[in-house]
């Protein structure tokens, strides 16, 4: 056995040394240079023009708002943020050099820079991603993290005129650990409420830290006043607003029930992406009750500088709520009825 095997290797060796001495050969007969072989297209030379256009290399990880031209624009105002995060996390501004130097059909790479936030056409070096790219990653994963575990500052309720309560959960890891314990109120923030909530409102708002307490810090001074005046605007009463520490989206059914609320609103950080700890969503409940189904709400997702506008958001919340309300439900019926 071992024989043959040393027989078959010594057969593909002198091969391989025959193979290099012809190449040697036939580059000295042409002048010492070696004549490339012409380089193999990896689709089919019939190919259709269309599909050969498509053939680029991809972009950068880094996005411009230009990418949201023809949609809903945000101002100046709603990119500026009063948070250490900012310039970290959530300047849309910032791009990175794509990583793609010579793209075959460069307007079309261009053009698709500029329809997705995805990380895409970051290069490669070898068959690897080039350094900065993995930094990159380390450091989007660093904020994503981050944002999980930041907590609100201790002036944010009275800044926004809220009133302040908590879940049962007593630190970040007990609330991440143990979700149910974020869908109910602990004693004493029932008994706050209790004593200083408004009852049988139309809309209780709540804001919340969610899994992205930033997303609350930058969007929420911006999004609370717009969507309380929308409210308002439609012939809804407005409850004093509430601001949840450690919340998840069940906690609305909680205040809701105890408040006798027509239907809530909570407005929470969304679950962070790869460096977008600012997202923030907001699910709204029509007839809340205990531990309502999901399919019996609505979400708005995205708020955030480089998405849905906190502004736009507010006018398309508080026009959900007044149809919800009129039609007594929320969720996929109200979906269904739009």
């Amino acid at each position: 056995m071992n024989q043959e095997l040393d027989r078959v290797l010594r057969a593909v060796i002198e091969a391989a040394v025959k193979e290099t001495l012809s190449q040697e050969t036939s580059g000295a007969k042409s002048g010492g240079k070696q004549q490339p072989e012409p380089r193999r297209s990896p689709l089919p030379e019939n190919e259709p023009k269309h599909l050969q256009q498509r053939r680029f290399s991809p972009a950068p990880s880094r996005f411009s708002p230009a990418h949201l031209e023809g949609k809903v624009q945000n101002t100046k105002s709603d990119q500026t943020a009063t948070s250490p995060y900012q310039m970290q996390v959530f300047d849309g501004n910032r791009l990175a050099q794509p990583g793609v130097e010579n793209p075959r059909n460069k307007p079309l790479f261009d053009r698709l820079l500029k329809t997705t936030p995805t990380r895409i056409g970051t290069g490669r070096a070898g068959t690897r991603y080039r350094t900065e790219t993995y930094l990159e990653l380390r450091a989007d994963h660093a904020i994503a993290k981050d944002a999980v575990y930041a907590e609100l500052p201790p002036d944010l309720a009275a800044k926004l005129g809220c009133i302040e309560v908590k879940s049962r959960c007593n630190n970040r890891e007990h609330y991440l650990l143990y979700p149910n314990d974020g869908r109910r109120l602990d004693d004493s923030s029932r008994a706050l409420l209790a004593q200083q909530g408004t009852r049988s409102a139309d809309v209780q708002i709540i804001v919340a830290d969610g899994l992205a307490a930033p997303a609350l810090m930058l969007n929420g001074p911006k999004l609370l006043p717009a969507f309380i005046t929308a409210l308002q605007q439609r012939g809804l009463t407005v409850a004093k607003p509430i601001l949840a520490h450690m919340a998840r989206v069940g906690l609305q059914d909680d205040i809701g029930v105890l408040l006798q609320s027509r239907a809530t609103a909570i407005c929470l950080g969304e679950r962070p992406g790869l460096g977008t700890g600012d997202s923030l969503s907001i699910y709204i409940a029509v007839a809340p009750g205990l531990d309502q189904d999901n399919a019996l709400k609505n979400c708005l997702s995205n708020i955030r500088p480089q998405g849905l506008a906190p502004a736009h958001a507010a006018e398309m919340a508080a026009e959900l709520l007044k149809r919800g309300l009129i039609l007594g439900k929320s969720g996929l019926v109200l979906a269904q009825s739009l």
